[in-house]
């Protein structure tokens, strides 16, 4: 009997999973929150050169005394608006060093704390990488949980992110700031990346989607407290810091018993016993009456982790699998963090925006639910082709009809954003079906830095150019990515209710029963897909 079969005996969500399950998605309800806030705490906020010889200038016009020093003292731009970097001395323009910052939208930022515009404006997209990488870096650390365990991992990145996220709002130079955000990105990502590894591997197969949507879902609804925070502070050192009370939760995780080792892990490293009081305890919390023998558990000996990844490398089938599901994590990453970071191109109030934004990733997020009945492999080449016509037919509309038609702007972006929180969704799920156990959590990390990459890049590719053209190249770029990882993703298969793979050798099994399926109906055609 493999573990699929005991899980099942077991109940495969019962009540011991459920309270497992609920206890580690409470942190994606409550501390999720950091690449959400940039757009307010790393804002654009609106600026000019602070007058000189007056101590109390303002943004805001205070009289009409005032409103003639500026137009005396600060040079227009060409459209009318007063110049953000140029101040006029004995009628000369020159740059400026201090600023005085619009607080209608606004209170206090990170960019006015640390005058993050004009010549410093480089600084505030390294800054705003600086995340980026950490969650580069988290990629990396997550698959320690092959080694050292799920629930060790779990532990230990909740505990240390703590004290960073409580760290950031004292951040006394930008440094600090930057350095503090880079491991709070760090901690936050590998958290969900061992999150999701360790609640699918409790449960059965039909369970899957809703233990790997759920969180999405929570994490969505999450968006919205932090919208309601921003939205009635704008100050960005109160935002941080009561975004930081929830981390206090993570504690719990340290209570003895509470936070179990996942029992698959457990079996795949040949740890059986410690296995086997782990289920019998499910079966009791779940009131099953039956006894876990160790001896019932498929066993595989454990070759060690070196031995395992020459199986992977060696195995054309993974190798394949694992090109095409890093060029999706890619192309993934790519367009939403594009589309999140650059917010202010929907125009209008950018909370409402937001919200916006957050209804249609939620909406994106349920269709998950769906796709016992669909398939993994059917929705996901629909939402990823479906994102490639939203982005041409974007194109179409900047080149016919730029300053017309807003409502069908908003539309197509609208679309493309519910069509990558499917992906995202379908492919937290799809990604941990298609590969075994023994490597899981390396999969899992190997194929996020790939999206940590498509990440990092997304912000640059507005800056390139400007006009019509700056506005197309990330759409030109978001059509061909989608439509091609699209064709690649054909030759993806179908995993919908089959049983999880433990060992890089049951791999060539299954695809050879697959293959003997087919040949047997006599449509070898189709057996190439299934590599």
């Amino acid at each position: 009997m493999d573990y699929d079969d005991i899980i099942k005996e077991l109940g495969s969500f019962g009540k011991y999973q459920r309270r497992v399950f609920f206890l580690l998605s409470v942190p994606c309800l409550l501390t999720g929150f950091g690449a959400s806030v940039t757009s307010f705490i790393l804002g654009n906020h609106q600026h000019r050169c602070k007058l000189p010889f007056h101590e109390n200038d303002t943004f805001a016009v205070q009289s009409e005394t005032h409103l003639e020093i500026i137009n005396k003292t600060i040079p227009r731009n060409p459209d009318g608006t007063f110049s953000k970097c140029s101040i006029l001395i004995n009628g000369t323009e020159t740059k400026c060093s201090e600023w005085v910052y619009d607080q209608s939208q606004f209170k206090r930022t990170v960019t006015s704390d640390f005058n993050l515009v004009c010549d410093n404006l480089y600084l505030r997209s390294h800054v705003k990488i600086a995340y980026m990488v950490g969650f580069l870096m988290a990629s990396v650390i997550s698959q320690l949980a092959d080694v050292v365990g799920r629930r060790f991992m779990v532990r230990m990145v909740c505990t240390l992110q703590i004290g960073i996220v409580f760290a950031i709002p004292f951040s006394s130079t930008l440094p600090m700031f930057a350095t503090l955000r880079f491991f709070e990105g760090m901690f936050s990502l590998a958290f969900f990346q061992v999150y999701y590894t360790t609640v699918l591997e409790l449960v059965g197969s039909k369970e899957r989607i809703i233990t790997v949507t759920l969180p999405d879902v929570f994490w969505s609804l999450g968006q919205f407290l932090m919208i309601l925070l921003v939205y009635f502070e704008r100050d960005w050192f109160y935002v941080m810091l009561f975004l930081a009370l929830p981390t206090v939760y993570n504690l719990i995780f340290w209570i003895p018993g509470l936070l179990p080792e996942s029992p698959r892990w457990l079996t795949a490293r040949g740890r059986t016993e410690e296995a086997s009081k782990i289920l019998t305890k499910m079966a009791k919390v779940n009131k099953v009456q039956t006894k876990v023998d160790a001896y019932k558990i498929k066993q595989d000996s454990d070759p060690g982790m070196m031995i395992i990844l020459k199986e992977l490398l060696r195995s054309k089938i993974l190798l394949r699998r694992l090109l095409i599901v890093i060029s999706n994590w890619f192309t993934v990453s790519f367009i939403y963090y594009g589309l999140t970071l650059n917010v202010d191109s929907l125009g209008g109030n950018l909370y409402a925006n937001y919200a916006l934004l957050g209804l249609v990733e939620l909406a994106g997020y349920c269709v998950i639910f769906f796709v016992n009945m669909t398939g993994r492999k059917p929705a996901h080449l629909v939402a990823i082709f479906g994102c490639g016509v939203a982005s041409i037919g974007s194109i179409l509309l900047i080149l016919f009809a730029e300053n017309t038609l807003h409502w069908l702007h908003i539309l197509l972006a609208l679309i493309s954003r519910f069509g990558i929180s499917v992906l995202f969704s379908v492919l937290y799920l799809y990604t941990g079906e298609l590969f075994p156990t023994v490597v899981r959590s390396i999969v899992m990390g190997t194929v996020s830095i790939g999206a940590r990459i498509g990440s990092m890049i997304s912000p640059y590719l507005y800056d390139i150019t400007d006009g019509k053209m700056g506005k197309m190249v990330p759409l030109i770029a978001y059509s061909v990515l989608t439509i091609t990882v699209g064709l690649i993703s054909i030759r993806l298969p179908e995993t919908n209710k089959r049983k999880l793979m433990e060992t890089v050798h049951d791999v060539s099994i299954e695809n050879a029963d697959l293959v003997k399926y087919y040949e047997d109906k006599d449509t070898s055609a189709e057996v190439l897909p299934l590599e």
